[in-house]
């Protein structure tokens, strides 16, 4: 956790000395985010499936590059945790969204999201995944956000066990986030 926090804080930094010095030339601004999180595993073993969903939180830090006036990349690094009776579980998720201005206040967010299952005992499932995510900003002021985004897993994590006796067998992992941010 200690190693976590301090690559946060680095990249919190590294944000900052970027707005800096892009100032001169387009709009860059850096934030820090927090809020709601529910994780679901999705099973498809042979035509049938099966879901499963834990809640948690989770707290990151953001920045936004401006592209155009209508037009932003918005990359993240957020440490989600999850748990259910008394087990947690942790990941680490990057998106990179393309974030369209459709007006001042309101924003569709849309992108890649890589994450990283975190947890010593991974129960076979391979650590590194890959979805899709979309949703909604909503810029409350100059400072606050108020977002909820969807992120579709599109990476098997079966992983060791996906070779069953020649079963075909998949698993996701879905999100589903509302939060609360703070641009600096």
């Amino acid at each position: 956790m200690k190693k976590l926090m301090l690559f946060a804080a680095m990249a919190v930094f590294a944000f900052s000395v970027n707005a800096q010095d892009d100032e001169k030339v387009s709009t860059s601004k850096f934030g820090a985010k927090v809020g709601f999180n529910s994780t679901s595993l999705r099973v498809s073993f042979d035509g049938t499936s099966a879901s499963e969903s834990v809640s948690g939180f989770y707290l990151g830090v953001f920045g936004e590059f401006e592209v155009s006036e209508k037009f932003d990349i918005q990359p993240e690094l957020q440490y989600v945790s999850v748990s259910e009776d008394g087990e947690n579980s942790g990941f680490l998720l990057v998106p990179v969204l393309a974030k369209i201005n459709v007006t001042e206040e309101f924003n569709v967010l849309a992108g890649p999201q890589f994450d990283y299952l975190l947890d010593d005992e991974d129960g076979g499932l391979n650590r590194l995944g890959l979805g899709l995510a979309a949703g909604l900003a909503y810029n409350i002021d100059e400072n606050f956000i108020i977002d909820a985004r969807y992120s579709l897993g599109l990476s098997n994590r079966t992983g060791d066990i996906e070779e069953l006796e020649g079963f075909d067998v998949k698993t996701t992992f879905n999100y589903v986030q509302v939060g609360l941010g703070y641009r600096f």
